[in-house]
């Protein structure tokens, strides 16, 4: 295999994966959005604190929404500190890892996000995931993918699951532990995308291709 090559295609999947964090960022923004609504109308008069902690995490919101990290990160973290112990200022965590992964503050982003206390289906694997890109950034490559396999196992579903086996198993790849990223890749296909429904072809045709470069590379 030619190494040119073969750094060459790592480099192309990685923009792919940096596209598909966003996409997941800006989903998981969506959510919170909705789920900061519920918070208010149902806080409004019961509880003045959880009021008061939406109030200002607003203004940040829109902040990130326009892309104005540095002022994003100054009212998050503000909300963070000011209002600790309510729901808003737990979303606040998120929202300022957030900001901080965008603004390249790897570290900083990983102390927010395990702040984070997330609960139900999709929060605990989105914030496992996220810390994972924490890692991954910090190049710690054996808690980068333990946490991607994690996020994976988390969620578990053919949607989300596999794209973070695959962020797995191209740090493993990049770091010569080819065994390694050919079990992953073969997790993936074989968990998730064997019967997977046709929307899924993409990303299954992509660690289809991504494992046989592995194999071939041994």
């Amino acid at each position: 295999k030619n190494p040119e090559t073969l750094e060459e295609s790592l480099s192309k999947t990685e923009v792919l994966l940096e596209e598909n964090k966003n996409l997941i960022s800006y989903v998981l923004v969506g959510i919170i959005t909705v789920i900061g609504a519920y918070f208010v109308y149902n806080n409004w008069v019961v509880e003045p604190a959880e009021k008061a902690g939406f109030d200002s995490v607003w203004p940040a919101q829109k902040y990130f929404e326009q892309d104005s990290i540095q002022k994003a990160i100054e009212e998050f973290d503000y909300v963070v500190s000011e209002h600790s112990g309510t729901k808003a200022g737990n979303l606040a965590n998120l929202y300022l890892g957030l900001s901080l992964l965008k603004d390249g503050q790897f570290e900083e982003a990983l102390i927010s996000f395990e702040e984070f206390d997330a609960k139900g289906e999709l929060f605990p694997g989105l914030k496992v995931g996220l810390i994972a890109d924490c890692y991954s950034e910090l190049d710690n490559v054996d808690e980068a993918v333990a946490n991607y396999k994690k996020a994976a196992k988390l969620l578990d579903a053919k949607s989300v699951s596999p794209y973070y086996l695959k962020k797995a198993g191209i740090l493993l790849e990049q770091n010569n532990d080819i065994d390694g990223a050919i079990a992953t890749y073969e997790l993936a296909i074989k968990s998730y995308l064997k019967d997977a429904p046709p929307s899924l072809n993409s990303i299954k045709n992509e660690i289809k291709k991504l494992l046989a470069r592995a194999n071939a590379s041994k």
